[in-house]
């Protein structure tokens, strides 16, 4: 009789997605020669499962989001109007469109460390790592790589959705992994772009219809005077933590 695992009668049933430790981590460009495939219920249902224990830190994560956004587009609002910029601009509708839409991106970009610590806590929650809400905290050193990825994504997609609907709205799919890479392994802004686009197109449709699929139970949970979203957008986070898992897997915590 062979001792073989793979003739275990008793081995535990294997998931088709990734599992954290189930294998070596693969490099980024192993990940992308690879094939990956998964379904849309069973993450959703793994993501539901390691739900529990991130709501307080993904939810105070978001709070700080956007207030970070909020505090910047009033800096950089106040010093346009210093400057005297908005009284020039304002006298173009167009010219104004432009200059509050600068402002929306320059403020976006800002608060996107805060963005990929979310990020990060969905990632390590996907992976069984430990969590702390200090990780929300932990990426500044990063800044610059970030707000340059934040920038050019938001640009291009921008740009895509001006010219024609189809090109922004599959940039805007693609690039979803983009700030996580920066982050967990430490890619330039265009190589995380490219990666997340490269991997992403794989199943473009698949990841489509689950964010498609998270966005209406977003929706669907603000119903009841917001209360749904307390589960919802831990849901939302931790999922992209699996789908980054189950693509790219994911480093062990440095100690």
């Amino acid at each position: 009789m062979s001792d073989s695992p793979s003739h275990n009668p008793y081995a535990a049933p294997t998931s088709d997605l990734l599992q954290p430790d189930a294998r070596e981590t693969p490099s980024v460009e192993q990940a992308l020669a690879r094939s990956y495939d998964f379904s849309i219920g069973e993450l959703l249902s793994e993501s539901w499962s390691k739900v529990k224990g991130t709501k307080g830190i993904i939810i105070g994560g978001f709070l700080l989001f956007y207030a970070v956004m909020f505090v910047a587009t009033l800096i950089f609002g106040g010093i346009f109007g210093i400057f005297g910029i908005f009284g020039v601009i304002s006298e173009n509708p167009f010219a104004a469109l432009i200059g509050e839409l600068l402002i929306s991106l320059l403020a976006s970009a800002l608060a996107y460390p805060f963005m990929a610590g979310i990020n990060m806590v969905g990632i390590r929650r996907a992976a069984d790592q430990p969590l702390s809400f200090n990780e929300i905290f932990s990426h500044f050193g990063r800044t610059v790589p970030l707000v340059i990825t934040a920038l050019v994504m938001m640009a291009l997609i921008y740009i895509g959705m001006i010219l024609l609907l189809i090109p922004g709205l599959y940039l805007a799919v693609a690039y979803l992994l983009a700030i996580p890479l920066v982050v967990e392994r430490g890619l330039s802004p265009w190589q995380a772009l490219e990666t997340s686009r490269k991997a992403i197109s794989q199943h473009w449709f698949k990841v489509f219809g689950l964010f498609l699929l998270l966005s209406l139970i977003l929706m669907l949970s603000a119903i009841p005077l917001g209360i749904g979203l307390i589960w919802s957008i831990p849901l939302l986070t931790v999922a992209m933590g699996v789908l980054y898992r189950t693509i790219f897997g994911v480093l062990p915590v440095s100690r």
